[in-house]
């Protein structure tokens, strides 16, 4: 088996014991370069298995994150840039193959062999470490990342928004088996920023159960470093639809407010079992999902009157829904960016969540769509910062080509080729009009 060639600016050398934990049927290697052979090996091509953003080890004379970019597509069997207009042809084509490929997803004990060596797993799992910009060293942003199953699914999230100047705590339902939470493990031990929750919970919907792992990560990172701005929670079944450079810019742009869903209706029912809410409190119906300051999150953890009406969530139905809603809605109450508007449908984008609005391309769920390659071009236009929900098994070259959309957009930031135009972000009403 051939193991190094040579272009003029590098050399390119592959490591087949590191490659002997993928799936045995996966047989072309995925070609970066133009004059890179197809060659017969372990590696996947990317219609069967994940795409690993960086397949290959480097030696050259370059230095720096320049050496962790790739120019033109990655992802091969379909045409990314096409989805992401809308072409017809191309999503015909995408759908055909998604039909006919049997993809065979990563495993735990794939993660397990690989972590014997943390370096050259961050390096062919094409992990970015270094910060790329003093905007980005100076703006760490701190993640929750609550999974349950599909380990490939998460590893392949927290690679996207990974960097090292930024923070992640990672919980595992206890429902989970044990190889899945042990790989997961081994995983955080390859990075000094991510790191397992202080606690493990069994997760159930409608329960407290579901905001518990939130706290219990947000605690975690509060004590874990005074360094980062703002908290973002996200599921293992999500995924970014800005870099991490947007983010920083976004959350510049948010300046101390917070980014928490007010659902209209008549919710009472939800509440009426545990009595009057404290403090004249006027109970929300939001989502758990949230982009909260710092501030915010201290107070949620701290402040007398937040703790006593989380007491008092404990009594409802469906308290994550509550919570951070009913505290970003009642500026009385002096949480740090909470919303002052009078605004009862304000913007929400923390997540992009199709929830029967608007056509769906894969499938509803629950109400919920779960994303489907035709759903692309909206994604790709949207202001959101994190799309839900996708499935490992449906629909796969939307997760890969978002993977492309994300690492090219880094890769062209980090050169200059792009600039982001925040100005929609500094208009929206909560950032206009909230607390401090």
């Amino acid at each position: 088996m051939l193991n190094e060639f040579n272009t003029s600016a590098m050399t390119y050398r592959f490591e087949p014991k590191l490659y002997a934990a993928m799936p045995r049927h996966c047989v072309r290697f995925m070609a970066f370069l133009a004059k890179a052979p197809l060659l017969k090996c372990a590696i996947v091509t990317v219609g069967i298995c994940s795409l690993p953003a960086l397949l290959l080890s480097t030696t050259s004379q370059l230095s720096g994150p320049q050496t962790m970019f790739k120019e033109g597509a990655l992802v091969t069997d379909v045409n990314c840039k096409a989805l992401f207009k809308g072409d017809m042809g191309e999503l015909n084509g995408a759908n055909m193959l998604t039909k006919t490929l049997k993809r065979t997803h990563l495993q735990p004990n794939d993660y397990k062999k690989w972590i014997a060596n943390c370096s050259s797993f961050k390096l062919h799992r094409g992990y970015i470490t270094d910060t790329l910009s003093e905007l980005e060293r100076e703006f760490p942003i701190a993640f929750s990342i609550l999974m349950f199953k599909d380990i490939e699914m998460f590893e392949r999230l927290l690679r996207a928004i990974y960097r090292p100047q930024n923070f992640y705590c990672i919980h595992v339902d206890d429902k989970t088996s044990d190889e899945i939470f042990k790989a997961v493990v081994s995983i955080t031990g390859c990075f000094e920023n991510v790191f397992m929750a202080s606690q493990r919970i069994d997760v159930v919907w409608g329960k407290l159960s579901v905001l518990t792992p939130e706290l219990v990560c947000m605690e975690d990172l509060i004590r874990r470093s005074r360094k980062w701005k703002y908290f973002i929670n996200l599921t293992g079944q999500e995924f970014p639809l800005k870099s991490n450079f947007e983010l920083v810019q976004i959350l510049t742009a948010f300046n101390g407010s917070n980014d928490v869903e007010h659902v209209t209706g008549n919710w009472s029912p939800r509440w009426k079992v545990a009595g009057p809410p404290p403090f004249n409190i006027k109970p929300v119906k939001g989502v758990v999902h949230a982009v909260l300051s710092r501030a915010f999150v201290e107070f949620a953890l701290h402040n007398e009157k937040a703790v006593e009406f989380y007491n008092w969530t404990k009594k409802t139905y469906i308290p994550d829904e509550t919570f951070f809603a009913t505290l970003n809605h009642n500026p009385s109450l002096g949480a740090h960016g909470a919303y002052t508007g009078n605004k009862t449908a304000e913007s929400f984008i923390a997540r992009f969540k199709n929830r029967g609005s608007i056509p769906c391309a894969g499938k509803r769920v629950r109400g919920v769509c779960i994303i489907g390659t035709g759903d692309l071009p909206l994604l790709a236009r949207s202001k959101s910062l994190f799309v839900n929900k996708l499935h490992q098994d449906f629909h796969p070259y939307a997760y890969d080509c978002l993977e492309e959309l994300i690492a090219n957009r880094t890769r062209d930031y980090y050169y200059g080729r792009w600039t982001f135009d925040t100005s929609y972000y500094t208009q929206l009403d909560f950032v206009k009009n909230k607390v401090g």
